[in-house]
């Protein structure tokens, strides 16, 4: 199934409010209408764990997930858009990718070796997507 799957990545810095959730929830309906099975996954570069503590004045409201995650408001906009329940599965952001590596780090997962961005987070941030993929 993973050979077949395709990734479209939509970016545009940090800055809330540019139409980024606007144009993703769109473009997956998009591609939804035309039969293909759409799953939204964002990832916010935030060393927050989740959104739950980010200001809302600066990043929007929070928005809560049918499994309880606290997501960014753009998970409102796909669910609406594209009449499914997302799983926190699908929101990455800085802080859980480096809270998994520090745990893995401390179980020993990584038999002594120094931890590194390189090949460590982005092994991390590769397999956070695969899982949603798959």
């Amino acid at each position: 199934m993973l050979e077949k799957t395709r990734f479209i990545v939509i970016t545009g810095s940090i800055m809330s409010g540019l139409g980024k959730g606007i144009v993703t929830s769109a473009i997956a309906k998009l591609l939804q209408s035309r039969g293909y099975r759409v799953v939204p996954i964002k990832f916010d570069g935030y060393l927050n764990v989740d959104c739950g503590t980010m200001n809302p004045f600066r990043h929007g409201e929070v928005f809560v997930l049918d499994d309880g995650r606290e997501v960014d408001m753009d998970f409102g906009t796909y669910e609406r858009f594209l009449n499914q329940s997302m799983t926190g599965m699908s929101s990455i952001t800085g802080g859980s990718l480096f809270q998994r590596i520090i745990e893995k780090e401390r179980k020993g997962e990584y038999l002594g070796r120094d931890v590194q961005f390189v090949p460590h987070l982005t092994d991390e941030i590769k397999r956070r997507f695969t899982e949603v993929a798959e």
